[in-house]
């Protein structure tokens, strides 16, 4: 985890070469450095020029922080098609509007809705006329005036017709419950627009997904997470969200590992489940946010990279507070330095405060850390 306790970067005046050079000579109280700077006082007037920090003790639990947005996972949205080719002609809501089960969401009028129907009502016919067909053929079977044969094929017309009716009110019902040409297509459950595709006077075919409805209980989160940090990872760690909107993390479980790395972020995305029993108000799909997960390290203590200066081209060398306004220069034993924090192997003590910004003022011959 990245401590909090160290403070912001300085005021981009302050690392101005030509600023630098003139504070350097009003900064320290010691009239001169040697090549090997041990200590150096500071006046109290220059002290605000530097950032100093204590230095956490070592955690072998922290957290990997990655980018992430939410989004629903697979299988999570539940998309509301046009049944047949048909013309958009009224939009009832909005993307992120919230509807209740069976709300509209748009109006259409179709020819092929009209044809639909009307094939319903011709089959229907047809159906009563093969069935008034087949009493006749039976009655007079009966009365022993008809033939099998006739019998059969009235059988046979019957229940092809009916079958055709069945074929009919099915694909009718697909269009909902209007007449005539008109489709008002309705929300399938209560949730969330997730996704809107429709728009005025737009021609859609059959089959083309004009609305998604979500759950917003169902949200997930996808953080794009490291290559180098992959392997750390597995499903079933806790993890945590962060939100702008929200003034508290949000708790969250991974779930699984994306096996393919994106080629030019160097990044795989990492599927999260939001655990929380009740979820914030306000959470929406396509919301950016920032993803901790819980990962077990060795123990060690680390330091801002800008805290570590080099000297002689093979010392590091990390200044250390040994008054209110007196500082040392203590030589350190480093690990390998992982996007702005250095591993410190030896050297220092938590606890101990250091200076993290600023460093350079103090000694100008040594060079900084990159």
């Amino acid at each position: 985890m990245v401590p909090s306790s160290f403070p912001a970067m300085p005021p981009a005046w302050l690392l101005r070469p030509s600023v630098a050079a003139l504070l350097v000579s009003a900064l320290f109280a010691a009239p001169a450095f040697s090549q090997h700077l041990a200590a150096v006082k500071v006046a109290p007037a220059a002290m605000r020029l530097l950032e100093i920090a204590p230095v956490q003790a070592p955690q072998s639990n922290q957290w990997l922080w990655s980018p992430a947005r939410l989004e629903y996972p697979s299988g999570q949205l539940d998309s509301v098609v046009s049944p047949a080719q048909a013309r958009v002609t009224a939009i009832h809501v909005q993307p992120g509007q919230a509807v209740k089960a069976g709300a509209p969401l748009a109006t259409l009028v179709s020819a092929d809705a009209l044809r639909m129907r009307h094939e319903v009502s011709a089959a229907q016919l047809g159906a009563e006329t093969s069935r008034a067909e087949l009493q006749r053929q039976q009655d007079m079977v009966e009365r022993g005036v008809g033939t099998e044969t006739e019998l059969r094929v009235a059988q046979a017309r019957s229940k092809e017709t009916a079958q055709e009716l069945a074929r009919a009110r099915g694909t009718a019902a697909l269009l909902g419950p209007d007449g005539g040409d008109r489709i008002v297509l309705r929300a399938p459950h209560a949730g969330v627009v997730a996704q809107h595709q429709a728009s005025m006077g737009m021609l859609a075919e059959a089959g083309a997904v004009l609305f998604s409805i979500g759950n917003p209980q169902s949200l997930g989160v996808v953080a794009e997470v490291f290559e180098a940090d992959l392997p750390q990872l597995k499903a079933g760690v806790a993890a945590q969200v962060e939100l702008s909107t929200q003034s508290a993390p949000v708790a969250a479980r991974v779930q699984q590992v994306g096996a393919v790395v994106n080629a030019e972020s160097r990044r795989a995305p990492v599927q999260l489940a939001l655990t929380d029993k009740d979820l914030p108000q306000g959470l929406r799909a396509g919301m950016q946010a920032r993803v901790g997960i819980a990962v077990e390290r060795s123990a060690e203590m680390r330091v801002p990279i800008g805290a570590v200066l080099i000297q002689d081209e093979n010392r590091s060398v990390v200044f250390v507070q040994t008054a209110e306004h007196a500082f040392e220069a203590r030589d350190v034993k480093l690990g390998q330095p992982v996007r702005g924090w250095v591993p410190v192997i030896s050297g220092l003590k938590s606890g101990e405060r250091i200076v993290v910004r600023g460093a350079l003022l103090l000694d100008g011959a040594a060079s900084q850390m990159l």
